[in-house]
């Protein structure tokens, strides 16, 4: 009885390793992806949430990713940071692994944006930072920056819009 549990406690802490490994590995080439179809400079943090990762890639639906991406460049507004938590994202693991990410659908998108202050005439059209389908909810100015959020749901984002103006 002994040695079916040490043989079941093993088992079982080589699945949840097996599942941190392969959570550890997709976001670092979903990070990749987004580096690449998105043109950015350097690759943005991407943190894959929720326990269990292998469960999650069976369905092709990600419980939330959360994205932060710093000095993305846009024509507007200068050098942007992003930050986003995609709820519900379906994504194919095959993407992710071809480290090819061109449209992600959403249940729910909360996103934030941050560009310098020093660019007040673009004030009016700070809608055009977020992802089409993606509401406007704050505005705010915090340590010289602007700051803008948004929520949307059921939306799709489209990655290669996203290129940056380097």
């Amino acid at each position: 009885m002994r040695t079916l549990l040490v043989v079941l406690v093993v088992l079982v802490g080589l699945g949840a390793a097996a599942d941190f490994g392969a959570g550890a590995y997709a976001d670092n080439a979903a990070a990749e992806a987004m580096r690449n179809t998105a043109n950015l400079g350097s690759d943005p943090e991407v943190e894959i949430r929720g326990f269990p990762f292998l469960t999650q890639v069976a369905g092709g639906k990600y419980d939330n990713i959360e994205v932060r991406a710093k000095g993305v460049g846009t024509e507007e507004f200068g050098f942007v940071d992003v930050e986003a938590n995609l709820y519900g994202a379906s994504i194919p693991f095959s993407d992710i692994s071809k480290r090819e990410l061109h449209r992600v659908e959403v249940d729910r998108l909360v996103t934030t944006v941050r560009f310098d202050a020093s660019r007040p005439l673009v004030l009016l059209d700070v809608a055009g930072l977020l992802p089409f389908g993606v509401v406007p909810t704050g505005l705010d100015f915090q340590n010289g920056q602007v700051v803008v959020t948004g929520t949307g749901s059921n939306v799709t984002v489209d990655i290669d819009a996203l290129k940056s103006q380097r």
